[in-house]
Parts: structure tokens; sequence; C-alpha cells
């Protein structure tokens, strides 16, 4: 894993879903619920919900990714010129 350069809080500025995950989860460990029954299943659906939001945004970030390096791939391609072939030739028969 590459070392990050920004900050915490700069990066969690750039995904503002994960933040509030991740502010729910730590309101949740300074909350005054008396039960651990409560608090845990709380935390277990906060985690839950965390693991979501990342593995959707990796996702997100991996069709970007895949979708910008096959458009470079094809910019050499023309797609979009008239055909030159006038089809197969006949054979006299």
């Amino acid at each position: 894993m590459a070392k990050p350069t920004k900050s915490l809080e700069e990066r969690l500025q750039a995904h503002p879903e994960l933040k509030e995950q991740l502010l729910g989860l730590l309101e949740l460990a300074e909350s005054g619920i008396d039960s651990a029954d409560e608090v845990e299943g709380l935390a277990v659906e906060g985690s839950r919900g965390l693991g979501r939001q990342v593995m959707q945004e990796w996702a997100e970030r991996q069709t970007q990714e895949k979708s910008q390096a096959l458009r470079e791939a094809d910019a050499g391609v023309s797609s979009k010129g008239k055909k030159n072939s006038t089809g197969r030739r006949r054979s006299g028969r």
C-alpha cells in the first residue's frame, strides 16, 4: 500500500460518505448507551455499512480507471470512418 501524502482529514474530505460512516461509529463510541448488546449491534451494523461504502467507492474508482484506460487505448483506432471495402470479390462462377 502506498504511503499517503495527505492527512486523514484531507482524505476524508474527498470521501464524504465514508467520513459520515466513520463519524457515526465515533459517536457510538462516545454515546451514553448503557447496553453492551445494543452498542455491539449498532457497531456491527455501522461496520457493515462502512464496508459497503468502501466497496462501492472502490468499484466506482476501478470502473473509471478501466474506462479511461480503454478510451486511451482506443484513441488510435478510428471507428467513425467510412468503410473502404466494397465487400467480397465474386469468383466468376
